[in-house]
Order: C-alpha cells, then structure tokens, then sequence
C-alpha cells in the first residue's frame, strides 16, 4: 500500500509559487459612481481598445479619458470623476490575505507570492497607497508596467523570465476565463475566481500535499 502512495505523490505537482489578479480577486470595487455614466458604460469603457491601451502604458490618463469621452459620448471630466470614485471604492479582500499569510507562514519562507495585473499607471500608483499587507508579495507586476497585458501572452512570458519560477510549479488566480485559460496553456495551473469559498478550497488543495507534508516534519 505505501508504495503506490509514493508514486501518487509524485505525479502531483508541488506548486511553489502564487500568482495573483488584483481587480475582483484581491480587491473588490463598485462600478456605482454619482455621476451621469451609468455602472454598464464604465465597465464598457474599461473592456474596449482605448482603455487597453491605456493599461498597456500607451497612453497617458488625459489621453485615454478624451479619448474614451470622444468614443462613448461622454464628458472627459465625467469620466475622470467617475473613475475616481470606482478607485474610492477599492476594498481588499482581508479573507484571500489572511489565507495568503497562512500558506506562506507553513510554507517558512518556501513559497513565493506574486501579482499581475491590468492596470494604468496611476490606478497601480494609487492602490500601491493603500493600507494593504503588500509585505506577502515578492513583487507586484502592472500591466502598465510591463507593456503588455493578461491574456497576451507576452505578460505571462514576461513575469516568468524575470522571476524564474516553473510554471508546471505555479497556480494562477483570476476572475477572467480568458486569463486563466491563456496561464494554463503556457503550462500553468489556473484557477478562476467565481465563488470565493471554491476558490479557497482549490488554493488549500493545490497547497495542501505540500502544507501537511511540512505538518508531518514538524511533528516528528
């Protein structure tokens, strides 16, 4: 019986490394502002060309908000105002940290934490600001940043090249398929962010073997 335990184990990965969206997954916000766009529009600004562009580093934030008014027909002040309020809004999810400090504090020090995120310039400022434990990361990559965004491939291959972690060794978690789908085929494990308690039951599964191992030799 030992045996083919043995050999169960190592066909399960031991995933060592923790990539992380901020926007709906570490951070939850309100697209509801008291302004004349409405929650629909903003989201759709956020979802088109421009506003991509915009996270990609490519244009400054008056450009975009021009832009975007010129597009939607709508004020650039209002579009300024609203999206200072949706950045107001920005809350962390206490409940993913606290099991982000667990993992690392039974891991001692063996797993490392990162973020990758769709953000311009100044939001990426601004929630960098915030009374956040930002001390669980080994470091948080925007899009802006790096030039490239989720699910171009590149923003993937980049954050691996500079932090050198295996992806067959790396779980990613994010609340857009489109992310999670473009992490798994470059080998990573991916896991989407719908229902928070499913997604704490994947992370302490994907973590588990390698937490109750670390349980054992301390037992002993």
């Amino acid at each position: 019986m030992p045996r083919p335990m043995a050999e169960s184990k190592q066909e399960s990965p031991e995933y060592r490394t923790l990539i992380l969206d901020l926007g709906d997954v570490l951070f939850s916000w309100s697209a509801e502002t008291r302004t004349s766009i409405p929650p629909r529009l903003l989201k759709d600004i956020m979802n088109g060309p421009t506003w991509h562009d915009y996270e990609r580093g490519r244009l400054s934030q008056a450009e975009c908000f021009e832009r975007v008014g010129r597009e939607f027909g709508v004020a650039p002040a209002d579009v300024d105002e609203a999206f200072k309020q949706a950045r107001e809004s920005l809350r962390p999810n206490e409940a993913l940290l606290a099991l982000v400090r667990e993992l690392k504090a039974h891991f001692h020090g063996a797993l490392r934490v990162f973020a990758l995120s769709n953000i311009s310039r100044p939001d990426f400022e601004f929630v960098l600001a915030l009374p956040t434990d930002w001390s669980i990361f080994d470091k948080v990559f925007a899009s802006a940043v790096l030039g490239e965004r989720k699910p171009d491939r590149a923003a993937y291959e980049m954050v691996l090249a500079e932090t050198g972690v295996d992806p067959s060794t790396t779980v990613f978690v994010d609340d857009k398929v489109e992310n999670v789908e473009a992490a798994r085929e470059l080998g990573i494990h991916g896991i989407v962010f719908d229902k928070q308690e499913g997604v704490f039951a994947a992370l302490r599964k994907a973590f588990g073997d390698r937490v109750e191992h670390i349980r054992e030799e301390q037992a002993h």
